[in-house]
């Protein structure tokens, strides 16, 4: 019921966007609103692929996750959430999984800039902010200065940035996983091995490859899953060290990496050992005063975004219409297993329910914002994988499975997505 009330409510969503559309309010780029993108039937081999790649997940994976070791079972979940990505996003050929990094909005177009001039770049990046792509002057300058130091090293290109961003960003079901097993123990690594089919076949495998985004969500799972371990490891100081290096980097990657760091808590008060928390709290105000030093202060970045976006076509976007819009879309990404596993949530282990609760509060006030008008496909990956391992109530049931499958083969099949 749950699931079907979504379905419904998506389907007047894209009514009344076409509707608001075609009366000239600004709703998004396409004509597939609440989507970025727009509407046209295409397969390719790229779609076989992905779908076999389905098939043998729907068939095999309930069996191979209850009975695979530990470590085996993380590294075939990454490998194959990779493969599905690739394969969906091959769809439109090889040239798809590079052209969201190449586009004219993107960021690799300061690349040359910020490799001639790194210190220059960062100190003088506030100001010179509506100068650049769109979304370089809407993040901090952190994911430019990555790619301009990999660009010096030889590893320059849309290559092997999306590389980067498909490798990092599917990650983020291994560091979920490890956070999940850390906090909640036996019932911890059940719910994992539950749900691992369900989360590879999701759709948010549609825009993991290839957005900035999906970077940002492997970094800040990583992050939370150091804390975990650290948090549960009788020497805890060298994972919370590398923890609050990790968490140090989320602000500077992207603004909205900050509200989500509330998942962060989770740890705490599931383990009530707050030091390494704390520890690691310490170590990212070492990195924004190192950044300050540079040159980059954060809340004056936040200001010109702000700014920015005022001055953007996003803020023509009509407010209510995207409060529902983005918590449908929220579904969208996790799929329908996990739209259905919320409504049995409370059978979730107490840690697990916490990072789906605090995860879905963190969308629920990015949408009351107003901030986030649109876009959230790829703008909230880094909460769509917390929430997703609610799947772990249904997935058992292989019906499940097939309708995540399918929502996400056919998403791909008729939206072309500008990411």
């Amino acid at each position: 019921m749950a699931v079907a009330i979504w379905a419904a409510c998506l389907a007047l969503v894209w009514a009344v966007g076409l509707v608001l559309e075609r009366a000239g309010a600004v709703i998004t780029y396409g004509g597939a609103p609440p989507f970025v993108g727009h509407v046209r039937l295409r397969v390719s081999g790229g779609t076989v692929v992905a779908v076999l790649v389905a098939t043998l997940v729907v068939v095999r994976g309930p069996a191979f996750a209850r009975s695979a070791r530990w470590g085996v079972l993380l590294l075939a979940g990454w490998v194959t959430t990779a493969a599905f990505a690739v394969a969906l996003a091959t769809t439109d050929g090889w040239d798809a999984l590079t052209a969201p990094l190449r586009g004219e909005h993107d960021y690799l177009g300061v690349v040359p800039v910020v490799r001639e001039a790194p210190g220059v770049f960062v100190r003088t990046f506030t100001e010179r902010a509506l100068d650049y792509p769109i979304h370089v002057r809407g993040h901090p300058p952190g994911f430019p200065l990555l790619l301009a130091g990999m660009d010096r090293v030889g590893l320059g290109g849309a290559g092997w940035a999306a590389a980067l961003v498909i490798g990092v960003g599917t990650s983020a079901v291994v560091a979920v996983a490890i956070t999940v097993r850390a906090l909640g123990g036996a019932p911890g690594q059940d719910v994992v091995r539950r749900a691992l089919p369900a989360v590879v076949l999701a759709p948010a495998a549609l825009w993991l490859a290839t957005t900035g985004d999906a970077f940002f969500a492997g970094v800040l799972a990583w992050g939370i899953a150091l804390l975990a371990l650290a948090s549960t490891r009788d020497r805890a100081w060298p994972w919370a060290l590398a923890a609050g290096l990790v968490l140090g980097l989320c602000p500077f990657l992207s603004y909205g990496l900050l509200p989500m760091g509330a998942l962060t808590l989770v740890v705490g008060v599931s383990t009530r050992r707050w030091v390494p928390t704390l520890l690691a709290g310490c170590v990212v105000l070492a990195s924004a005063g190192a950044w300050a030093v540079a040159g980059f202060w954060l809340p004056d970045g936040i200001a010109v975004t702000h700014l920015a976006s005022s001055l953007g076509r996003a803020a023509d976007r009509p407010y209510v219409y995207f409060v529902v819009a983005d918590l449908l879309l929220l579904g969208v990404l996790v799929g329908p297993a996990a739209v259905g596993g919320l409504t049995g949530l409370s059978r979730l282990p107490q840690e697990a329910r916490l990072l789906v609760v605090v995860a879905l509060g963190a969308a629920l006030m990015g949408a009351l914002s107003g901030v986030e008008r649109g876009e959230v496909e790829r703008i909230w990956l880094p909460l769509a994988c917390w929430v997703v391992p609610a799947a772990a109530v249904l997935a058992s049931d292989r019906r499940w499975l097939v309708a995540q499958a399918a929502t996400t083969v056919v998403l791909q099949v008729v939206l072309v997505s500008a990411w």
